[in-house]
């Protein structure tokens, strides 16, 4: 029998599967008996086994654990946590570390080192309690170098193509990476920084169009390409790379059968 995590509803009327990250998730209603849900599994384990099989071929997000890897400017890089003094996160392309603590033998030419301090992590009694900071540190350090980066690039080509916004936001969307408004204000996910530098320029070109066409019209679709005509090779990257440029934190236990 597959593993799966189960949640119940009063609201929900029917059962509802999904796959992601590896996990297989059941919504039920609380009515539904558990010899009824396990049937149910294994009614659609073929289906479930060859999306799980999918799922395994193409890399993962990111799970803050140690030696996982992510994206950093489109670049594979190995993540590396350890115990410092401060709390800060660098890069290094050295094995070992002038940090005792932090030596970890990586895959990647890159390591991203996160030190935790020592009070902090005298506090992080659990797994996912370090996983939790480990994330937070990331999330501060892509948004200050978003905050470089992006407002620097968007500052050239704003000039470049004579759009320019009202206001300019870095922040972290979950399902975007950019927006623009009616009042002229564009707004960036700071997980851009996954992304390589000319992914960056068309999502900044993007937006900067919407000052224009504020819609995904014709029109809208000619000025793009006529600012960035390499554009769907860039839309084509973040299509491909999808599913590493999320961060999602270690998965709940799973119920066995």
């Amino acid at each position: 029998m597959l593993e799966y995590k189960l949640i119940r509803s009063k609201r929900r009327k029917t059962l509802a599967l999904q796959v992601k990250h590896g996990q297989v998730t059941v919504r039920a209603p609380h009515y539904v008996t558990s010899a009824f849900i396990d049937i149910f599994i294994q009614e659609k384990s073929a289906w479930l086994r060859n999306k799980l099989a999918e799922q395994q071929k193409t890399p993962d997000a990111c799970d803050f654990s140690q030696g996982s890897s992510l994206l950093y400017l489109g670049e594979k890089v190995t993540l590396n946590t350890c115990i410092a003094k401060k709390s800060e996160v660098y890069f290094s392309h050295n094995v070992t570390s002038e940090i005792e603590s932090c030596t970890y033998q990586n895959t990647t030419n890159k390591l991203l080192n996160v030190a935790i301090s020592e009070r902090t992590n005298a506090k992080l009694t659990v797994p996912l309690a370090k996983a939790k900071q480990i994330k937070k540190q990331l999330e501060v350090y892509f948004k200050q170098q978003a905050e470089q980066l992006i407002i620097e690039r968007l500052e050239t080509i704003s000039k470049e193509i004579s759009l320019c916004p009202s206001i300019i936001n870095i922040r972290q969307y979950r399902a975007r990476w950019g927006s623009c408004n009616n009042r002229g204000e564009l707004s960036f996910n700071y997980l851009l920084m996954m992304t390589p530098l000319y992914v960056i320029d068309y999502v900044i070109i993007h937006e900067l169009c919407h000052l224009e066409h504020l819609n995904h019209s014709k029109e809208f679709w000619q000025l793009v390409e006529k600012f960035c005509p390499n554009y769907q090779i860039a839309k084509k990257w973040l299509s491909t790379y999808q599913s590493q440029l999320q961060w999602h934190l270690p998965l709940l236990p799973l119920r066995k059968n």
